[in-house]
């Protein structure tokens, strides 16, 4: 069997990928070792760009220069300019792409306070993307081969012309093509990998979320044959989360309601302790990535969300502080903080005691910190400034009013972010090259799979939606050069 291109993996890269190449008049398969398309992508939220249509209908004025010199310094020159601002510069088009072929938007958004609104939100989150994608990838007549797994890439005279697969029945398959784009996820769910290449630690390892048969399979076949590593330490760490959070749904009657407002609950910047009861964050810092950061440090890489009885009948009476994005927005109020917790309390993951003494004696916090911690955090609250983390004075809410609450908090993580060296046309480099500019001919990489977009985090402050801004763009940029390789 012979193609034009065989693209690895049918998320949002390689869709984004493959339509922008059968467009331009290439034959294209695709594999995918699942049953259906959508990858991560399915699990994403919205998706960034500066300059969109939807962006200017409200008003929002966010330069391209600002983005990319504040994602520069925020990676600290460790990205590959020239892939970042190739992103960033196609962004926008690639939003009005995605409408044009299906994708529906409802407006750019904010994750939290004060973020900026690059942050476009699909009606039917990340499966509005690649839907609309598989559809027209089929019109163009795109072949999709699910449950093939892609094994090891066909070399000759050192370009690539084909991937060697196996079919469900675990058959050898050859898939002749004149180009690869490889994009195929990170390596999530590959913990041997995970445990080598990143510092994300034992529980974070354990917590992936939206991540499904991501062992890394594209990483390793293009390494075999002669490709360059970067960014295999980085992993985009999530919020906290609640544990047992399927065990958990299963008991509770109205699920999506549920984990929307325990997330929603465990988010709210009250007063944030370590397993030893200290305060060690500025709870009014809202990218999740440095809030995972801050717990990888911590003992056991957990925190514990502690309130009192006033800041729960904030919660119910006047509403939420800080917004899950568009599924519970700044101002939703909680019907009942204690529903919403109760399977948790039941699994032992939260709890409601009288005393902070019956708190530290449930949770396993040591006393005396947890009542100076809470003695200090409380003298701030008092005369609104926090002298020691610079916590924003609007959510200065003291721990007061028994009963207290708390709910424990777990590292997540959303997939790893790198593997295979790429320049801003998305060419995989050899590992080989002196000057680190020489390309394996004909091999591409898109997606979770690529590095050089991020220094050591995931900036989930000033660029909402990067991940998978990324993965589209970066898929379309590889669809593009595909068709220039092939002379179309």
């Amino acid at each position: 069997m012979e193609w034009d291109l065989v693209v690895v993996g049918a998320g949002g890269a390689g869709l984004a990928a493959a339509v922008t190449a059968a467009e331009g008049g290439a034959s294209v398969v695709v594999l995918d070792r699942l049953r259906v398309t959508g990858g991560a992508t399915v699990f994403a939220k919205g998706i960034f760009a500066i300059g969109s249509k939807f962006q200017k209908a409200l008003g929002i004025d966010i330069s391209i220069d600002e983005a990319f010199l504040q994602h520069m310094y925020y990676t600290h020159y460790l990205a590959n300019a020239r892939l970042v601002r190739a992103i960033f510069d196609k962004a926008a088009d690639t939003i009005h792409w995605l409408d044009e072929r299906g994708t529906e938007f409802i407006q750019p958004a904010e994750l939290y306070p004060g973020a900026p609104r690059t942050w476009h939100t699909m009606k039917r989150e990340g499966k509005s993307i690649t839907k609309a994608l598989e559809k027209t990838a089929k019109e163009l007549g795109v072949e999709i081969h699910f449950r093939t797994r892609a094994r090891k890439l066909i070399l000759r005279e050192g370009r690539v012309v084909g991937v060697v697969a196996e079919d469900k029945d675990g058959n050898r398959v050859e898939y002749g093509g004149k180009a690869v784009v490889i994009a195929s996820g990170g390596f999530a769910n590959n913990e041997e990998m995970m445990r080598k290449y990143t510092q994300a630690g034992e529980p974070t390892i354990r917590m992936a979320f939206g991540q499904v048969g991501k062992e890394g399979d594209g990483i390793l076949m293009a390494w075999e044959a002669g490709a360059a590593k970067e960014g295999m330490h980085v992993v985009q760490r999530g919020l906290a989360g609640v544990m047992k959070k399927k065990e958990v749904l299963k008991e509770a009657p109205k699920k999506s309601q549920f984990d929307k407002h325990i997330t929603a609950i465990l988010k709210q910047p009250t007063f944030w302790v370590n397993a030893n009861g200290e305060r060690f964050f500025n709870e009014s810092e809202f990218s999740f990535a440095h809030i995972g950061n801050a717990m990888s440090k911590q003992p056991g890489q957990v925190l514990f969300n502690v309130f009192d009885d006033a800041y729960r009948k904030y919660m119910e009476e006047e509403g939420i502080d800080v917004g899950l994005g568009v599924f519970a927005p700044k101002g939703t109020k909680i019907p009942s903080v204690v529903d919403a917790m109760q399977a948790s309390i039941d699994k032992d993951e939260a709890w409601v005691c009288d005393t902070l003494e019956e708190l530290a004696a449930k949770t396993g916090m040591d006393l005396a910190t947890l009542k100076a911690n809470v003695e200090e955090y409380n003298a701030y609250c008092d005369k609104g400034h926090d002298d020691l983390f610079a916590k924003h004075p609007a959510y200065l809410k003291p721990v007061r009013t028994p009963p207290f609450y708390a709910i424990k908090g777990h590292p997540t993580h959303v997939g790893t972010l790198g593997g295979i060296k790429i320049n801003h046309k998305t060419e995989v480099i050899r590992a080989d090259s002196e000057t680190g500019l020489d390309v394996i001919p004909g091999l591409y990489a898109a997606g979770n799979v690529a590095g050089g977009m991020y220094g050591d985090t995931y900036d989930a402050s000033h660029t909402l939606g990067l991940t998978l801004a990324f993965a589209v763009n970066s898929g379309r940029i590889a669809g593009e050069s595909v068709l220039k390789y092939l002379g179309k």
